[in-house]
């Protein structure tokens, strides 16, 4: 969908609205925060059915207008330096830091594109056989049969895999040279700053105090930062030409010595290994338990995959690797992550404030009020999605051809998409092809949901498990 730029009627100050323009429908109540954060699918559920895919609320202070229209989504991704600017709470960015990719829109193209190398294309590929690798030993060491309690398993082999891949160390507990120089000295001990970090992007009080979550955020961030320039420190030490496609450290820091004076600076480069594997290991962590889960409850579509899986690798037992181009023919696998990123959403995708008022399909969004793009709006709008309670990885491939731009959006859109986006889909495509390949698993009930700030199945829940014969 590419929207005519005229189509959004921007004002200028003191230029009145179309007289026919009418602002969104609902009035905004003090208590829309608790009850978002308390259950966002049901919130945007129930406004949808009752006002449309457009309609005011209160969430994180002001007027936010929730949006899931397409040509509204796409005019919330594209205003940035025009009429839109980030809108988060100040504690989250706080917690993202002067640093990310949310700060500074005049820098963050260059930034991005400077950025995207590491993370995308054939640089992407060269890092799927330790991708592979890591997976393979992580879920060797599942014991069967037993019960397990899905998402911890999951997300500590996503720890494993991304901190290498994103850092260039591999945190190994029982081989004491490998916490050598670092202020952490165990894996656990650096997952728990991180989860502390994670819990202080929303925290209620911006009051820098060890009894808020945002005040123990605060400090966690600091000695991760830490934790992060002796890496770098480290790194440096080692010697010796650095090639920047082993890692995505040693492509900023490759790049960096190529130009010193370009956009990598010292603390560019701690900020963005403190935020790309905060961010990607708690989004591919849930993903892929997730898909787990939807595999379990659909056991046709499970079966349809490893059907998949045998075209294109053949009957052949002893697999031990998916290579890219393996991945790249298992369009069915795809679809059904695409599918399950649908049906349960991390998050929202985009919160933009106002800079002027402007006007799309007779709707008026004015000035000072934040937009926020909701994939739990638009992922069951039957306009775009047919029969969206349907888990059905189907629409995504020909003839049906669902999830157009705008339209699906788990990865945001604009300016600001995911940058990590790509490399959480070939994980997750890594990850359950090797699980696909050598378990079979059965639920034990539905699963119960962390509902916020991204979606995920809680810790408490267990699937049993056992290796194929």
């Amino acid at each position: 969908m590419n929207q005519d730029i005229d189509e959004v009627l921007v004002l200028e100050e003191g230029q009145a609205p179309p007289k026919d323009a009418i602002a969104p429908p609902r009035k905004p109540r003090w208590s829309d925060t608790l009850n978002y954060i308390a259950n966002p699918d049901r919130f945007c559920r129930q406004n949808l059915e009752k006002y449309g895919a457009i309609f005011n609320t209160s969430v994180f202070g002001g007027t936010t207008v929730f949006v899931g229209s397409a040509k509204a989504t796409q005019m919330t991704f594209n205003g940035d330096l025009k009429y839109t600017e980030i809108a988060l709470p100040a504690t989250t960015m706080d917690m993202f830091g002067e640093y990310s990719l949310f700060q500074r829109p005049d820098l963050h193209r260059q930034r991005k594109s400077s950025l995207r190398p590491g993370l995308t294309g054939q640089v992407l590929e060269r890092y799927a056989p330790a991708i592979e690798s890591a997976i393979a030993f992580g879920i060797s060491q599942w014991s069967t049969p037993s019960k397990m309690a899905l998402y911890p398993a999951v997300e500590k082999i996503s720890f494993d895999v991304l901190v290498p891949l994103l850092l260039g160390i591999s945190l190994n507990d029982a081989d004491p040279i490998t916490f050598e120089g670092l202020p952490v000295s165990s894996k656990a001990e650096l997952k728990a700053l991180y989860k502390t970090y994670f819990d202080g992007f929303y925290g209620l009080l911006k009051w820098k105090s060890p009894f808020t979550a945002y005040g123990r955020g605060w400090k966690a961030r600091a000695e991760l930062l830490e934790f992060m320039r002796a890496v770098v420190r480290r790194r440096r030490t080692e010697g010796g030409v650095i090639d920047p496609t082993v890692d995505f450290l040693s492509m900023m820091l490759a790049s960096q010595e190529e130009n010193p004076d370009g956009v990598f600076s010292d603390a560019l480069i701690e900020n963005q290994c403190l935020l790309q594997l905060w961010a990607s290991h708690y989004e591919i962590s849930g993903l892929v338990a997730s898909l787990i889960y939807q595999l379990g409850y659909h056991p046709q579509v499970l079966q349809r995959l490893r059907e998949e899986q045998t075209e294109v690798m053949g009957k052949q037992s002893n697999i031990s690797t998916f290579l890219p181009e393996h991945l790249k023919q298992m369009v069915f696998l795809e679809a059904t992550i695409k599918e399950t990123l649908r049906t349960l959403p991390p998050s929202s995708t985009a919160n933009r404030r106002l800079t002027k008022s402007v006007v799309l399909d007779g709707v008026l969004y004015k000035k000072g009020c934040s937009v926020m793009a909701e994939p739990r709006i638009a992922h069951i709008m039957p306009e775009y999605f047919h029969e969206p309670e349907v888990f059905s990885p189907e629409r995504f491939l020909p003839p049906r051809n669902e999830g157009k731009m705008y339209e699906f959006i788990p990865f945001g859109g604009g300016v600001h998409a995911c940058l990590g986006a790509q490399l959480a889909m070939v994980v997750t495509k890594i990850f359950a092809s090797n699980l696909l390949h050598k378990f079979d698993w059965k639920l034990t009930g539905d699963a119960k949901f962390v509902q916020f700030p991204l979606k995920k199945i809680r810790d408490d829940y267990q699937i049993e498990i056992t290796h194929r014969v």
